[in-house]
């Protein structure tokens, strides 16, 4: 079977992307079941945002870690939600220390604070750069 770039460096892509993948679900499902305390909050649609993150992630696995560009869109896209919801959230946060430099709020938002799909967000920052890297020379 022909490859679109190094089996090597689509197994590692895979392996970053099924931790993304595995991380996202059992966040999403811990979310949609009502939480884990205050470090995860319950938020059935926030939830199911990171389940379908998941899913994306998951669905492009087994052709990146053969070297085929098939499986990059499906990662492409799992980083794409995962852009879109971890800027959002830190938009939320950023708008909830502007209320408290405004005095509608009576404390600053702690880091603690800071939702799940930021953290994985800032997890994917990384499999963003290789992905872009790789997909650089391609035409569209």
């Amino acid at each position: 079977m022909m490859t679109d770039f190094s089996i090597k460096t689509g197994k590692m892509i895979a392996i970053y992307a099924s931790a993304l993948g595995v991380i996202s679900l059992a966040v999403g499902l811990v979310e949609i079941l009502g939480g884990w305390g205050e470090s995860i909050p319950g938020d059935l649609f926030g939830g199911f945002v990171l389940a379908v993150m998941a899913v994306t992630y998951l669905g492009g696995v087994k052709w990146v870690s053969h070297g085929r560009h098939e499986g990059l869109s499906f990662i492409i896209g799992g980083l794409f939600l995962t852009g879109v919801f971890g800027v959002l959230y830190l938009l939320m946060m950023g708008a909830d220390g502007l209320m408290y430099l405004l005095g509608e709020a009576e404390a600053l938002p702690k880091l603690a604070d800071a939702r799940p799909a930021i953290w994985i967000f800032i997890l994917s920052l990384p499999l963003a750069y290789r992905v872009r890297s790789l997909t650089a020379r391609m035409t569209w």
